[in-house]
C-alpha cells in the first residue's frame, strides 16, 4: 500500500480555507467603545469567551520594565466590590468552567472556557474582575512575593534566560528587550498607588476587546456582553509612545556562562509585524527549516552530523516587529561548529533555496497548525482575539492563509537571503563556565605581551620593537626632542609646523599623493607637538607596512616644504591660536603662562605665537628640521602585527643612512628666576570670569614629580574636596580643577575656575583654603587611596592601544626613563602621605611664587 502523502493542491487547501472560514463573525462596537467579535458555534455545548486589554508590558511607559501588567494580571483574581478572590475561582468552578489569563507584551488576556448554559454567569465574572477590581492592600503585598518567587523561579530557568538575553541583545530600543514580568529591582519598588493609577488608566472599555466562540446566539451574546461590560463609561486613554527599534548595522551577541551541564543556543534575526506581505513566508521558512523532525535543521545536525541534541526554528511575530529564532541544545564543546554550521545552512537556502517537495510540506505543516488552532471554542477565540485587538482586521486569518498557500520556492529564497544576514543577526549562548585554570600565573604569562626590544644604532638612533598580533595593525612613532626650548625666540611654534610639514610634501610626492595613497589603504598618517617633542605617528593594515615604511623614509629623509602647503598649514595653526584665544579659558592659560614664565621659553605653548608663525618662512622651518631632525635624536617605536626582518633592513638603513649623522645637541637647561607673585585682572568682554592660579611644580625627571601627580589627581574630578566644595555644596563655579605644565626638568601646577564675575574672589579663597589643607597634612587616608587607586588604573587603561603603548615606549625613552615603569611607579605612589604632599605644596606652592589671572567683565 502507498503511503507517501498525496499531492496538496492549491485548490484542496483553498477549499479547506474557505471551510475554515464559513462560519460567519459578529462585531459589534459598544456606546462605551468596547469591541465584541462574536461566531457562533453549536457543534459543542461549549463557549469560550475572552477579554482582551490591549495593554502589555511595552505601555507601562515610565515604568517601562516594572512588570505592571502582569501584577495586574495576578491581581484581578484577588477581589472586586462585589467578590472576594475566592469566590471568584469557585463560581467558575461551580460553572463546570476553567478560568485563566496570561499577559505578553502588547496584551492581558482573562478568558472562561465553560458550557454555555453558564454564559451570563462568565460574561459577569469576567466584566466584574477587569472593570471592577479593587486590588486589595493585603493583596497587593502577598502577590509582589508570589511574583518574586516567580521572578526568581525565571532566573534559575536556563531556558527563560536564553530568551530573555535573546531579546535584550536583539533589541536594543525597543521595550520588547524588556521582560513581561519585568526586572526584579524595578518590580520591588512598584508602588500601590502606580499599580492603580496603570489600572485606571489602561482597563477602560474603549482599550478592550470581548472575543467570544461557541454555542450562543448572536443576539443573546451582544445583549450579555452589553449588560456586562457596557455600564461602565468609555474612559480617557492617553497614547503610549513606544520606542521604535532602529536599524540594526552589525551582528550581536552575548554569552553566559554559568553552573550548566549543556550549552544552550539561540540565533535570532528581526522580523516585520504579522501583517507584512513576508509573514507568511517567514513562517514556511520556519517550518522548512527547523518545523519538526524531517525539516532540514534537524536532519542535517541532529541527525546527519550527530552535533545537537535538539534544535528547532520559529518565526514569532505578533506585534509591530519580531524575530526569527532558531534554538538549539547541544555538548558544550561542540558550541562554535553548531553555529557555524547553522549559518552555512541559511547560506545555502539564501543561495540554491529548498525543492519544491519541501516548499509543500511546509504549507501543510503551517496550514495544519492552523486548523490545529481552531479544533476548541478558545483556540478559535484566541484566532479572532488576535485580529481584532492585535492585527485590527478580523478578516486576517482568511487573507493570511490564502498567502501562506501561494509562497514558493523563490519565495522562501529571496526572504532567507534579505533577512537572514550577518548584520541582522544577534547571536545569544549559554553555557558551563571554562575551568578555572589553576595555574594563573602561567596563564598571565602567556597572554601578557613581550617587552620592547630595544636597538641602539651607531647613528644613535634607537628602535623599539613590540609584536601584538591580536588585531591586523601595525603603528609607527617617531618622536625627537624639540618644542620651545628648541625654538628661536622669534619663531616660537615652528616645532608643531615643521611635524604637520613632515606628513605634507616629499621629493617623491605631493601632498595630495600622500594624502590619496595613505586614505586609499584605510592608513593614518599625522603630526603632534608638545613641550618638549614633536612626533609623527603612521597606522595601517599589516599587508600596506611596506607603503608605511616608504612614507616615513620619505618624511624623514626628503621633505618638500613646498610654499603653498607651508602658507596653508601656517595660516591653519594661526587661525587655531586665534579661535582659542576667542575661549575665555584658553585665552587665560595663554595670558597666565606669560605672566608665570616671563622670559622662559615655556611662556609660549608649543603651538607658537601670531606674530612669529605670520613671520616665518620655509627656509626657517627647513633649517629647524636641520636641527632636530637627526639620528641621534630618533626614538622609533613599532607595534603591532609586523614581522621583525621585514621592517629591520629599511627602518636601520633610514636610521643610520637616511637622515643627518650630525651630533645632536640637546637643549642647555634654561636659567630663569622664579615667578614674582603677581596677581592680574584681564578685561575680556565675557559673561563669565576665569580664575586661574600658577605655581611652579617640578619636571619629569624630578624625583617628586610623583608627588604633583598625586595632588593634580586630589584637585581634580568630580569626586574631588575643591569640586565638591565649590561646585557641587556652594555652586560657585561652573567648573574647577587643576592641571599642569609639564617639562623635564621644571613647570607650573595650575588651577583654574570657571565662575560668575561677583563671586571670583569667594573662588580664589576656596582654592587657597584647599592649598592650605593639605599644607597643613590634613589630606585624608580616603582621600590618597581613591588618588593611587585612579593613577594606577590610568596607565594600563591608556597603554590599551598599540599606538598608545609606541608613543608611551617612545617618550619614556626620550625622556631617558624606563619603558615599562608601571611597578616602580605603583610603588612610589604608595610612599606618597599627607606629609609628602605637605612638604611638595609647601616647597612650590607658596605665596612669593604665586602668580593669578582673573579674565572676566571690566570692572
Amino acid at each position: 500500500m502507498d503511503t507517501s502523502p498525496t499531492h496538496f493542491s492549491s485548490a484542496n487547501s483553498q477549499e479547506l480555507i474557505e471551510r475554515l472560514f464559513r462560519a460567519p463573525v459578529e462585531r459589534h462596537t459598544l456606546g462605551n467603545g468596547l469591541t465584541l467579535v462574536h461566531r457562533p458555534d453549536f457543534s459543542s455545548e461549549v463557549v469560550s469567551v475572552q477579554v482582551w486589554v490591549k495593554t502589555g508590558s511595552i505601555h507601562e511607559n515610565t515604568l517601562i520594565g516594572s512588570g505592571l501588567s502582569h501584577y495586574l494580571e495576578h491581581l484581578l483574581f484577588k477581589g472586586t466590590s462585589r467578590r472576594d478572590g475566592k469566590s471568584i475561582s469557585r463560581e467558575v468552578h461551580a460553572m463546570g468552567g476553567s478560568i485563566n489569563a496570561y499577559t505578553t507584551f502588547d496584551r492581558t488576556v482573562y478568558y472562561i472556557d465553560a458550557p454555555s448554559t453558564a454564559f451570563a454567569e462568565m460574561v459577569d465574572v469576567l466584566s466584574d474582575i477587569v472593570l471592577h477590581s479593587v486590588l486589595p492592600a493585603d493583596e497587593v503585598e502577598r502577590e509582589r512575593d508570589v511574583i518574586l518567587r516567580e521572578i526568581d523561579m525565571g532566573l534559575d530557568d536556563p531556558d527563560r534566560q536564553l530568551s530573555q538575553a535573546l531579546f535584550q541583545t536583539a533589541f536594543q530600543r525597543h521595550p520588547y528587550r524588556e521582560p513581561v514580568i519585568g526586572h526584579r529591582p524595578l518590580f520591588e519598588k512598584v508602588t500601590p498607588e502606580e499599580l492603580r493609577n496603570y489600572y485606571h488608566a489602561r482597563y477602560v472599555p474603549n482599550n478592550i476587546v470581548v472575543s467570544v466562540v461557541g454555542a450562543i446566539a448572536p443576539e443573546a451574546c451582544l445583549a450579555e456582553v452589553d449588560k456586562g461590560f457596557g455600564a461602565v463609561p468609555r474612559g480617557r486613554l492617553a497614547p503610549v509612545q513606544v520606542e521604535a527599534e532602529p536599524v540594526q548595522l552589525a551582528a550581536r551577541r552575548e554569552s553566559i556562562l554559568g553552573d550548566y551541564n549543556v550549552f544552550r543556543g539561540g540565533l535570532g534575526f528581526k522580523v516585520p509585524h504579522l501583517s507584512h506581505p513576508d509573514s507568511p513566508r517567514l513562517d514556511a521558512l520556519a517550518h522548512a527549516l527547523g518545523g519538526g523532525e524531517s525539516s532540514l535543521l534537524w536532519e542535517r545536525l541532529r541527525n546527519q552530523q550527530k552535533q545537537v541534541h535538539y534544535i528547532d526554528c520559529r518565526n514569532w511575530n505578533p506585534g509591530d516587529s519580531g524575530l526569527f529564532f532558531i534554538s538549539y541544545v547541544c555538548d558544550p564543546e561542540k558550541g562554535p561548529a553548531v553555529e557555524n554550521a547553522i549559518l552555512q545552512v541559511l547560506e545555502e537556502v539564501a543561495t540554491t533555496g529548498f525543492p519544491e517537495s519541501v516548499v509543500e510540506k511546509a504549507r501543510r505543516q503551517a496550514l495544519s497548525s492552523e486548523i490545529n488552532g481552531r479544533k476548541t471554542m478558545s483556540g478559535q477565540a484566541s484566532r479572532l482575539g488576535l485580529g481584532e485587538a492585535v492585527i485590527g482586521d478580523i478578516g486576517y486569518g482568511r487573507r493570511y492563509l490564502k498567502r501562506l498557500q501561494a509562497v514558493s520556492s523563490a519565495d522562501l529564497q529571496s526572504v532567507a537571503g534579505h533577512y537572514l544576514v550577518d548584520e541582522n543577526k544577534s547571536s545569544v549562548t549559554l553555557g558551563p563556565a571554562p575551568k578555572v585554570i589553576e595555574n594563573t600565573a602561567a596563564l598571565e604569562e602567556k597572554l601578557a605581551l613581550a617587552p620592547f626590544e630595544a636597538i641602539e644604532l651607531a647613528s644613535g638612533a634607537r628602535l623599539l620593537l613590540q609584536r601584538d598580533t591580536r588585531l591586523p595593525k601595525v603603528h609607527l612613532r617617531c618622536v625627537l626632542q624639540g618644542g620651545p626650548h628648541y625654538e628661536p625666540e622669534n619663531q616660537r611654534g615652528v616645532s608643531v609646523l615643521l611635524a604637520e610639514l613632515l606628513t605634507k610634501d616629499t621629493k617623491q610626492r605631493s601632498a595630495a599623493a600622500i594624502a590619496e595613497l595613505i586614505e586609499s589603504i584605510g592608513g593614518s598618517f599625522s603630526a603632534t607637538g608638545g613641550n618638549n617633542t614633536i612626533s609623527l605617528a603612521l597606522e595601517v593594515l599589516p599587508a600596506d607596512l611596506g607603503i608605511a615604511l616608504e612614507l616615513l623614509q620619505q618624511a624623514l629623509a626628503s621633505p618638500a616644504f613646498d610654499v603653498a602647503t607651508f602658507e596653508t598649514e601656517r595660516e591653519a595653526q594661526v587661525s587655531g591660536l586665534q579661535e582659542e584665544d576667542d575661549e575665555i579659558l584658553e585665552r587665560g592659560f595663554r595670558i597666565l603662562r606669560e605672566r608665570f614664565f616671563g622670559a622662559h621659553p615655556f611662556s609660549v605653548a608649543s603651538d607658537g605665537r601670531v606674530a612669529d608663525l605670520e613671520a616665518l618662512q620655509p627656509g626657517d622651518v627647513r633649517a629647524h628640521y636641520e636641527q632636530i631632525v637627526r639620528a641621534g635624536n630618533v626614538v622609533l617605536s613599532v607595534t603591532g602585527d609586523f614581522d621583525r626582518e621585514f621592517i629591520l633592513k629599511p627602518l636601520t638603513e633610514l636610521l643610520e643612512n637616511g637622515i643627518s649623522s650630525a651630533p645632536f645637541v640637546p637643549a642647555k637647561p634654561f636659567d630663569s628666576k622664579k615667578a614674582a607673585a603677581l596677581s592680574e585682572h584681564v578685561a575680556m568682554d565675557r559673561e563669565q570670569a576665569v580664575v586661574l592660579q600658577g605655581y611652579p611644580d617640578s619636571g619629569i625627571q624630578a624625583d617628586d614629580y610623583i608627588v604633583g601627580e598625586v595632588l593634580n589627581e586630589l584637585f581634580s574630578g568630580m569626586s574631588s574636596r575643591l569640586f565638591e566644595r565649590v561646585r557641587e555644596d556652594k555652586g560657585m563655579a561652573y567648573y574647577v580643577g587643576s592641571t599642569r605644565v609639564v617639562g623635564l626638568r621644571e613647570g607650573m601646577f595650575i588651577f583654574y575656575a570657571g565662575t560668575q564675575p561677583s563671586q571670583a574672589a569667594a573662588v580664589v579663597r576656596e582654592i587657597d583654603n584647599e592649598i592650605a589643607r593639605v599644607a597643613a597634612g590634613k589630606v585624608s587616608e580616603d582621600e590618597l587611596a581613591r588618588c593611587r587607586t585612579r593613577l594606577k588604573a590610568a596607565r594600563p587603561m591608556g597603554k590599551q592601544t598599540i599606538g598608545a603603548r609606541a608613543m608611551h615606549a617612545a617618550i619614556q625613552t626620550t625622556y631617558g626613563l624606563p619603558i615599562d615603569d608601571d611597578a616602580e611607579h605603583a610603588a612610589k605612589l604608595e610612599t606618597v602621605d599627607p606629609v609628602t604632599l605637605a612638604q611638595f605644596v609647601k616647597k612650590y606652592f607658596n605665596s612669593e611664587n604665586k602668580v593669578q589671572v582673573i579674565l572676566g567683565p571690566a570692572d
